[in-house]
């Protein structure tokens, strides 16, 4: 019996990853993303003046490594979000339902002291695919 392969997903629209990574891994039928961050893909510079936009560049940029996987927003199972500052929860959860609408995936949201390439938010996903 072989084992399912694992398929690491880096699609050249996204941003850049800052370290020796892929965006995600598929194995199966389930995706496993990296910390997603802010950052632009044209530039590879960090966006957004308000939480909000910093939120949702991490959505669009998350929809591109979905997409890429063979999976999707209404797909995710699991997120895990970081955050150095915990006031931008309200906000998070604003742009969440702007792009999940009523889905409702499992969450853990985490205060960290610091995020690569100082992010003030990073989020990660476990994903099914379609």
């Amino acid at each position: 019996m072989t084992s399912a392969p694992l398929v690491g997903i880096a699609p050249t629209r996204a941003p850049k990853t800052v370290g020796p990574y892929v965006h995600a891994m598929r194995h199966e039928n389930t995706v496993y993303s990296t910390c997603i961050l802010p950052i632009d893909p044209k530039s590879m510079q960090m966006v957004g003046e308000t939480a909000e936009e910093r939120f949702r560049r991490i959505y669009t940029n998350l929809g591109i490594v979905l997409e890429e996987a063979g999976s999707s927003y209404q797909r995710i199972i699991k997120q895990t979000l970081y955050l150095t500052d915990m006031e931008d929860f309200n906000s998070f959860n604003k742009v969440t339902i702007e792009f999940l609408g009523d889905h409702r995936p499992a969450r853990a949201t985490i205060k960290v002291l610091a995020l690569p390439l100082e992010a003030k938010c990073g989020l990660e996903v476990i994903a099914a695919t379609n």
